[in-house]
């Protein structure tokens, strides 16, 4: 009986062992592509992000200068519509840079919003060159009078139905 038991306990033993290492396998295996994909994806991932944002930096940037230079000689309709071109591809780097905030060093994340944010800066001084605000002021707008109408040319009102009421009391003596 007892050699029974010892041989319950060995295969017990066993079968815990085996179970033990293949979660350690299993544990093992699922960290490993985790770990081989970490530092040269984010490193590739990191510098194909900045040049991508260069290069759209760069783009905006001489999109600035250009309306800038040719500001004279364009009627403001076109004025309005390059800067709000200008003003989309600014809004498109911020969101570049947000869908890649989650993989990126904090520093860069903080750098690209605050090169950002300069270019919303020079792109709001060109458009108040540019384009001038309106002046607001008080007008006083005539509004158009209604005719007079003058005594005269009025009817008599109609004479009103006169409804002759009769209370009738009966008193009870």
């Amino acid at each position: 009986m007892e050699e029974e038991d010892a041989r319950s306990e060995t295969t017990q033993d066993e079968a815990l062992q085996k179970k033990h290492h293949d979660m350690l396998q299993r544990f093992s295996a699922r960290h490993q592509p985790r770990k081989s994909d970490s530092p040269s994806s984010t490193f590739e991932s990191t510098s194909s992000f900045l040049s991508q944002f260069a290069d759209s930096k760069r783009s905006i940037e001489s999109r600035i200068a250009e309306s800038r230079l040719a500001s004279s000689s364009e009627d403001p309709s076109k004025i309005k519509s390059d800067l709000a071109e200008i003003s989309s591809s600014i809004d498109d780097l911020e969101k570049l840079v947000a869908a890649n905030s989650y993989f990126l060093p904090s520093y860069e994340v903080r750098s690209s919003l605050r090169s950002a944010s300069d270019l919303k800066q020079s792109l709001d001084t060109l458009s108040a060159a540019l384009l001038p605000k309106k002046r607001f002021s008080f007008k006083t707008k005539s509004s158009p009078k209604p005719p007079e109408i003058q005594k005269r040319d009025l009817a008599p009102p109609p004479p009103p139905n006169v409804v002759v009421a009769i209370s009738i009391r009966a008193e009870c003596i």
